[in-house]
């Protein structure tokens, strides 16, 4: 009987005209012990099949107006992993009391027992904000609430590298979050599928090459307006995320629960088909049609020994216009992850010693002008297969603290309108190390300019020389100095610290001081620009020195000066004091 009544839904979900026609619901008021009933979800690619539900009883909510339904699941679908994280928002069809068909609700929660066979429905009620009356003689379960835990999908990204994946799932679990990194995709492409019950929904943050988000199951329909999951996403109220299909892998299996998760959909997110604008306590609900509004990031990589390019697009959401609802630095996250991928990509690998230039620039609809700055890295790390590339590291840093400046702005909200980020790559080391320094001369004036020599060794390789004329401060005082020269260290790559800081990012752990003005802003981001050129100490001055294009400079040295008095005006050049005594005579 039960087979009957689930080819029958699904014919009907399949004969759906395109104007979709709203679902009748059974009450529940008319759910009750030993209820026979039928769900519907995907558990691989994205064909909708059907698996049996025993009503177990009726338990109420939290409030006075809202119950759960207490089920029992069996079938092929999932016999193996019970409920998986991804099953939230199956619709339930069970006879109402007329024996009509009708949706009953949406499997939102397991309440963690061996199996994962015994669930809880959220009343179609709860989700439509229909006012819901449980039957009289419901019973509460205080230990059976505190023991359930929703089954939504975790955050899932997909388009990393397998390696870069495991990564971020091991850094996240280290601080305590859920993080699945799935593949981009089939191989090819699936259609687009219609959003009917049953069906696969994503939610999500970011499209393109970086496609991050979380999956369940469309619970109803009526006309272009979307339920699903039965439970919230965060809860955060008025949203404005990508509205996706999906194509569900496999249903992984972890039926004992072991961990921070247990059975789950290995799923993607699809095509874009509309905007996700509600994420209440009862479920999310979204519009078929049009999108939201997003940022488009694009990076462009390109390695200067093989001549290899990589250029990725990744859309990226921006809630600024609804307040940041979530309250998490998800953009900033997002790119970081996305440059790193880039840049790992083209070096398919990661070598521990490398060198890049970097430049990121972003445009604001606020400001007329783009910002942007360009820094040269030159880095070391350790070899490790299961980590990005060094030099991507300390790349995805700069992109996530520069997109943090404008997020955490305080004065105003302010709308990106393209994010471009362009690198160059090599592997080695184009680094030299201060050996020795000369000066032209050893007696100087403030304010003139000194010739130096210094001598460089390149990087495993032979001396070589370099000359650039010192400016002495004007207000050095006289006497016997000793001018130190220093170089710009080698940087570390601490792939650990960005794999971190990419979690905290995603999942809401960070927060910093925001800017009060558009000056702070441009300031903070343009600040970012490194000088990694040569830097001269002479007493309490500090003064930028030199800076190669070929190499960065490290190592120091020091050599003596002595700073003699400022000169008087006959104490100059004679040409200089010819243009005096000229002066001079015009003024008399």
């Amino acid at each position: 009987m039960r087979r009957v009544l689930a080819c029958a839904i699904l014919l009907v979900l399949l004969a759906a005209p395109s104007a979709w026609a709203r679902d009748p619901i059974t009450p529940l008021r008319d759910v009750h012990r030993g209820l026979r009933c039928t769900a519907l979800t995907v558990v691989q690619g994205t064909t909708i099949s059907s698996f049996d539900v025993d009503v177990l009883d009726v338990v109420a909510g939290i409030g006075d107006t809202d119950a759960w339904i207490l089920v029992h699941v069996s079938g092929p679908a999932v016999d193996r992993s019970g409920i998986a994280s991804g099953f939230s928002g199956s619709p339930v069809y069970c006879p109402d009391a007329n024996g009509t068909i009708g949706n009953a609700g949406a499997i939102s929660a397991t309440i963690g027992q061996y199996g994962n066979d015994v669930g809880l429905v959220t009343p179609i009620e709860q989700m439509l904000d229909i006012p819901v009356k449980p039957p009289s003689g419901v019973r509460r379960a205080p230990k059976l609430l505190r023991a359930a835990r929703p089954v939504s999908s975790p955050l899932v990204l997909s388009g990393l590298s397998p390696a870069f994946g495991a990564a971020l799932e091991r850094s996240a679990l280290a601080q305590g979050h859920v993080l699945v990194a799935a593949p981009a995709g089939p191989l090819g492409t699936f259609p687009p599928q219609p959003l009917v019950p049953g069906a696969s929904v994503g939610v999500a943050l970011s499209s393109g090459a970086l496609a991050a988000g979380a999956i369940g199951t469309v619970t109803f329909r009526d006309g272009d307006v979307v339920y699903g999951f039965g439970h919230p996403l965060e809860a955060a109220g008025r949203r404005a995320l990508l509205l996706q299909d999906a194509y569900v892998f496999t249903v992984v299996s972890n039926p004992l629960g072991i961990g921070q998760i247990s059975s789950f959909k290995l799923a993607a997110p699809g095509h874009t088909v509309g905007t996700l604008s509600s994420d209440g306590l009862s479920g999310v609900v979204g519009t078929v049609g049009a999108a939201p509004r997003t940022v488009p990031l694009t990076v462009r990589v390109r390695d200067r020994e093989t001549g290899r390019s990589v250029t990725q697009r990744t859309n990226l959401v921006d809630e600024v216009d609804l307040g940041d609802p979530d309250g998490q630095g998800l953009l900033s996250g997002l790119a970081a992850a996305a440059v790193a991928q880039a840049v790992t990509t083209v070096f398919d690998g990661a070598p521990s010693h490398e060198t890049g230039r970097f430049c990121l620039t972003v445009r604001l609809r606020e400001l007329r002008r783009p910002l942007r700055f360009c820094n040269r890295h030159v880095v070391k790390g350790t070899l490790d297969a299961q980590s990005p590339a060094p030099i991507a590291v300390t790349m995805s840093d700069e992109v996530s603290s520069a997109l943090d400046v404008i997020a955490n702005a305080r004065f105003r909200a302010l709308h990106l309108t393209s994010i471009d980020v362009s690198a160059t790559v090599e592997r080695g080391l184009r680094l030299a190390t201060i050996q020795s320094a000369r000066l032209a001369r050893h007696a100087v004036r403030p304010g003139e300019r000194v010739g130096v020599t210094l001598k460089v060794r390149l990087y495993r390789g032979p001396l070589r020389t370099v000359h650039f004329a010192l400016a002495i401060p004007r207000d050095v005082r006289p006497g016997r100095r000793t001018l130190r020269l220093l170089g710009t260290p080698l940087q570390d790559a601490d792939s650990g610290g960005l794999l971190s800081s990419i979690i905290s990012d995603l999942f809401g752990d960070g927060g910093s001081r925001g800017a009060q003005s558009m000056f702070d802003v441009i300031v903070g981001f343009e600040g970012l620009a490194q000088n990694d050129g040569v830097t001269a100490l002479i007493g309490h001055h500090r003064e930028r020195a030199y800076r190669s294009s070929q190499v960065r400079i490290d190592g120091r040295a020091m050599v003596d000066v002595k700073v003699l008095k400022p000169a008087r005006p006959h104490g100059h050049s004679p040409a200089i004091g010819r243009v005096l005594r000229h002066r001079q005579q015009i003024s008399g």
